[in-house]
C-alpha cells in the first residue's frame, strides 16, 4: 500500500529501520516488515508533504438568525417603548 504523504513514508522508514521513538515501536508492534517497507518504499516525488485529518463541516447559521439562540429574543427581551 502506497504511502499519502512524504511524512508518512518517512515515518514508515524510520519505523522500518529500528527507530526508538514510541509512534515507530507502536507501528513495528502492529505492521509487518513488509508492511513498513511498502509504505518506506513509496516514490516521493509527487507526493504531498503532509496531509489534513479529515473534518467533520459544521452547520453555518443562516441570514435569519435561528443559528443562534439569542438571536431572534430581541422583542421578547426589549420591547418596544410607547
Amino acid at each position: 500500500m502506497p504511502a499519502k504523504s512524504k511524512a508518512q513514508a518517512n515515518l514508515m522508514a524510520a519505523a522500518e529501520h529500528g527507530a526508538s521513538f514510541p509512534k515507530a515501536k507502536a507501528l513495528r508492534a502492529s505492521m509487518t516488515t513488509e508492511q513498513l517497507h511498502d509504505f518506506a518504499a513509496t516514490p516521493r516525488s509527487f507526493l504531498p508533504a503532509h496531509t489534513r485529518r479529515p473534518t467533520v463541516p459544521t452547520p453555518r447559521a443562516s441570514r435569519s438568525g435561528v443559528g443562534h439562540p439569542h438571536r431572534n429574543l430581541g422583542t421578547y427581551l426589549h420591547p418596544r417603548k410607547r
